[in-house]
């Protein structure tokens, strides 16, 4: 079975992409980074390329309609979260890989 696909959307400048795609990898999913989307349908167009099981929006609000023209991706609005909290609602659960940082990281 391949692993879980996920792609990051920053709907903000300011956001926890980077470490949240690294913990996310090291828990074994899939992560496409495609950093700052501005409108629904950037975010739309960029959803049917990579094929995503999970569309991840940090910094902001789902934009209107968007969960309903991508039918069969989950999305979440990771809001504020903590990389740590945004990675474990990713994942749905824990993982052991979770609690231990990336190489590079530290």
């Amino acid at each position: 079975m391949s692993p879980r696909r996920v792609v990051l959307v920053e709907l903000a400048e300011e956001t926890a992409a980077i470490p949240l795609a690294r913990m996310l990898r090291d828990a074994g999913l899939e992560v496409v980074h495609v950093g700052h989307l501005d409108t629904a349908e950037k975010i739309a167009c960029t959803a049917e390329q990579e094929d995503p099981d999970i569309l991840g929006l940090l910094g902001g609000p789902v934009p209107e309609g968007l969960a309903e023209a991508l039918s069969g991706t989950t999305v979440i609005e990771l809001g504020g979260e903590s990389p740590e909290k945004a990675a474990e609602m990713l994942v749905g659960g824990r993982s052991h890989t979770l609690g231990t940082p990336s190489d590079r990281v530290r």
